[in-house]
């Protein structure tokens, strides 16, 4: 049991290291040197994990997944209906250091996903759970709406929050964050009035 904890959190170390190597070079410039540098150890001990930088790079995505997922769990506590669906939108947007730099490799991974097949498949995976997320979010705001009403708004407020994300993340205007922020309540207020609410 010890060596699979050991085994599970050189895999984590790896992940985290392949991150900030994205962040810093790029995805072309995340090479399996760049990677074992920032995880402090060689190229031979990454290949005793991972057979191949595509499964690292795997790893990477699902480990960032798994932060921003671990930090909706925490926003939504105490919180319901209306309340817990936007403190979950707000929670996915850009708004300070950790969330910009996790955007900023989303979307590098997202350019990489269109010709790598795992990546893809990664992705789509993760973007069909966060867009259940969002979902049952508004399904449990307003009980009562149809299966395919809730959809609809949840394909709306995971598009709103990609654009408004991306918007965020390239400006350099120190208003952007409140405009985030106030995008997020307009678009709520424009598919789930407050008096829909419980």
């Amino acid at each position: 049991m010890p060596r699979q904890v050991d085994s599970d959190q050189r895999r984590h170390e790896i992940a985290i290291a392949t991150w900030r190597a994205i962040d810093e070079l790029g995805v072309d410039g995340t090479t399996m040197r760049a990677i074992a540098d920032r995880a402090g150890c060689t190229i031979g001990r990454l290949n005793h994990y991972f057979e191949r930088r595509e499964d690292i790079m795997v790893s990477a995505l699902r480990h960032a997944h798994a932060q921003a997922a671990a930090r909706m769990a925490i926003s939504v506590t105490g919180r319901s209906g209306r309340d817990a669906l936007h403190a979950v939108l707000l929670e996915a947007l850009p708004l300070d250091d950790v969330r910009r730099t996790e955007w900023k490799v989303w979307l590098t991974f997202w350019a990489q996903a269109i010709a790598t097949e795992s990546l893809r498949h990664e992705h789509e995976q993760r973007y069909r759970e966060w867009r259940q997320l969002v979902a049952t979010l508004v399904a449990d705001a307003v009980p009562a709406m149809r299966k395919a009403q809730v959809g609809r708004i949840a394909d709306s407020l995971v598009a709103t929050v990609d654009g408004i994300g991306i918007h965020t993340l390239m400006s350099r205007d120190a208003g952007a964050a409140r405009r985030a922020r106030r995008t997020i309540e307009s678009a709520l207020d424009a598919h789930l009035p407050r008096s829909t609410d419980r």
